[in-house]
């Protein structure tokens, strides 16, 4: 359990977290996705964006919070 808690809050766990949240975010927003997969998918997809991005940013408070410093 410890060394699964480490893995996910190494620096590259927690930005990989967030850029893929902008990217989901981001393509959700573009007019061709939305066409394709539907308002409700693309809403779905936005959500999902979002949800990661405040992951990422919840990875990084408790990173610093067990870093020791």
């Amino acid at each position: 359990m410890i060394m699964l808690l480490e893995r996910i809050l190494t620096r590259e766990a927690i930005i990989a977290t967030a850029v893929a949240g902008a990217i989901l975010a981001t393509a959700a927003g573009f007019r061709a996705v939305r066409e394709r997969l539907g308002d409700g998918a693309s809403l779905a997809l936005s959500r999902t964006g979002y949800a990661l991005t405040g992951v990422s940013m919840l990875l990084m408070i408790a990173a610093g919070f067990l870093s020791g410093r």
